[in-house]
């Protein structure tokens, strides 16, 4: 990839001392060394589809020919700074990662190796936040690609920097902490390796906000890859590309229109019952679907590298593994999922997502053959002929019967050779004029949303004077405790005068027949929420949802819309008038009805 060409100033210059290895860790590399097949350092092309490790933290590195069964070529996995340096400047590879690093060279598997965490002789044992700590940061960095050598070709600055692994005084502006750590950071790695590719961010979730902080203090300068984890725990994947499409944006705005390469270093869902009617349920075969559909989905955004959190079952985190950790490790379907996936779209390059209904997904691969190959799935069945050329794969690799051809439901399928056929757009798909996620703006009025709520009784909408960016959201408030609206989601509060609804409001500046639709969700937790529907200041619907009631609740209607007139989505506390755990999340849109 390209280095910044923009000249800074050396980092200083650090003498440390050399690193030092164990008698035990020389002995596991020698016997590791003999016994393995000889194999390349790193795997021949770049990775695309990896998973998450925790070898660092004991994993058994056998595990690897479990990885390298699959067809997986990289791994994300640690080296810890407080363990390869225990003392002031004294460098020592305990034998935990001389085996592990020395497996995965063994079966030509990359690993992206993030650099974390702090290390207690420095800064009080807290995240750097002085330039003596970020010296020392880079340092680290620098031996660990010494003692490694070729066989790492990637890092990554730290991990979830805007979340729980950021302690002490460089939480105070963590944007601001983290861009002068990684510019200390960067410019010591690519003196040291020019070659090595450099992912910052490491976000927990796609938090543009934080990031755009991040960007405005020149942080795309410090890394060669914007790095993610836009997880999507309660709901499906289908989405997850906007939320790509929005970063790439940013990041275009802040790279003076040069785009820079996206990696999800973290993507997982968890297998789970449903809380209450309504709630999103996810069994092995689900977390094996979504597996697909989210890799397919976000390399057809341009993502360039996406690790699967995680490889085997762990601690907290007993249901996202590919394995269980059941002593065999035996693998779950999402196993199957991943390594069917690799062996019919993971050498072959994007083309292009085709043009179906919106809920019919085609995304179009092709091999370096020439061979076609499309992953292809839909949120509602539908029956899709495929001619004799075609042979059909099904997501846990067996192949399927294509002689009455295909149900295509959400379980997605491989169509393998020249297909035509797929279904076709609806025609005269309505113009959408307002949506409510996409639409979302600081400025009362812009797009014809206004933001507000309604206080006790009062019908009165009252707009909110004030809007604030912190490193996780962008909200309207008030003083009322936790009133808030952002892009997805309302929360309302309680008054002296009674409860306070949260409302976003759209005005229609035209007069024609217009379609409806919003969907709202609240959690099993607290009392519950009621959402309402208002049009021209008619109720058109009312509903409770979440504590005992069903998690979700739909609306569509068409009607009859005069210039000037309103449609409001309103969220009220629950029953008992207790607002705690009633965030809800709403999505609506407003379309011309032919």
């Amino acid at each position: 990839m390209p280095l910044n060409s923009a000249r800074e100033p050396s980092a200083p210059r650090v003498p440390v001392s050399w690193p030092r290895i164990d008698v035990g860790a020389l002995c596991a590399l020698i016997l590791i060394a003999l016994s393995a097949p000889a194999r390349a350092d790193v795997a021949a092309s770049d990775p695309v589809l990896g998973v998450m490790t925790h070898f660092a933290q004991g994993w058994d590195p056998a595990l690897t020919g479990t990885i390298d069964a699959a067809g997986i070529r990289s791994v994300r996995d640690e080296i810890y700074w407080q363990d390869v340096e225990p003392h002031l400047g004294q460098f020592v590879f305990p034998v935990r990662y001389e085996r592990y690093m020395a497996e995965l060279r063994a079966k030509g598997i990359s690993p992206l190796v993030e650099l974390t965490f702090a290390n207690r002789a420095y800064d009080g044992g807290m995240t750097p936040y002085t330039e003596d700590g970020f010296s020392a940061y880079a340092r680290y960095g620098v031996e660990v690609l010494r003692h490694y050598g070729s066989q790492i070709s990637a890092v990554e600055i730290w991990n979830e920097y805007n979340g729980s692994f950021c302690k002490g005084p460089a939480s105070h502006d963590r944007a601001d902490t983290y861009a002068r750590m990684a510019r200390v950071a960067y410019r010591a790695l690519k003196e040291e390796r020019p070659d090595l590719v450099v992912a910052g961010g490491a976000t927990a979730g796609v938090p543009l906000p934080y990031l755009e902080h991040l960007f405005a203090q020149g942080a795309l300068d410090s890394m060669d890859a914007v790095s993610v984890h836009p997880y999507r725990y309660d709901s499906e994947p289908e989405g997850i590309e906007t939320d790509i499409a929005a970063l790439q944006g940013l990041i275009k705005r802040y790279g003076h229109g040069r785009p820079k390469a996206v990696w999800v270093t973290e993507i997982g869902w968890g297998t789970r019952a449903a809380a209450a009617p309504g709630e999103l349920a996810i069994d092995e075969r689900t977390q094996a679907s979504f597996l697909v559909r989210a890799y397919a989905l976000l390399i057809s955004t341009g993502v360039e590298r996406i690790y699967w959190y995680l490889f085997r079952d762990y601690d907290a985190f007993a249901t996202m593994g590919l394995v269980q950790n059941d002593g065999a490790h035996t693998p779950k379907a999402a196993y199957g999922a991943m390594r069917t996936m690799i062996a019919e779209i993971g050498a072959a390059h994007f083309v292009r997502r085709e043009n179906t209904p919106a809920d019919f997904y085609s995304e179009l691969f092709q091999r370096d053959s020439g061979d076609p190959v499309r992953v292809i799935w839909s949120l509602r069945p539908f029956p899709l002929a495929l001619p004799a050329s075609c042979r059909a794969v099904g997501m846990l690799g067996g192949e399927l019967s294509t002689g009455a051809g295909l149900t295509v439901g959400s379980e997605p399928v491989f169509v393998e050779g020249p297909l035509s056929g797929l279904p076709a757009p609806d025609p005269g798909s309505p113009r959408i004029v307002a949506d409510s996620v996409r639409d979302f703006s600081d400025a009362q009025g812009q797009h014809g949303w206004s933001y507000g709520m309604f206080v006790g009784d009062s019908p009165d909408f009252v707009p909110l004077k004030d809007f604030r960016a912190t490193d996780w959201k962008r909200e309207w408030y008030a003083l009322y405790p936790y009133l808030s609206l952002t892009d997805r989601d309302q929360h309302p509060s309680e008054s002296r005068a009674g409860p306070v609804a949260a409302v976003r409001r759209w005005t229609f500046d035209g007069g024609t027949r217009v379609r409806i639709t919003a969907r709202f969700h609240c959690g099993p937790k607290g009392d519950g929420v009621a959402v309402k529907v208002l049009a021209g200041g008619r109720e058109a619907f009312l509903q409770a949802i979440g504590g005992a009631h069903p998690a979700e609740a739909r609306f569509e209607s068409v009607m009859d819309l005069a210039a000037g007139d309103t449609v409001d989505f309103a969220v009220f506390p629950g029953p008992r008038g207790n607002a705690d755990f009633d965030a809800t999340e709403i999505s609506a849109t407003i379309a011309e009805q032919p």
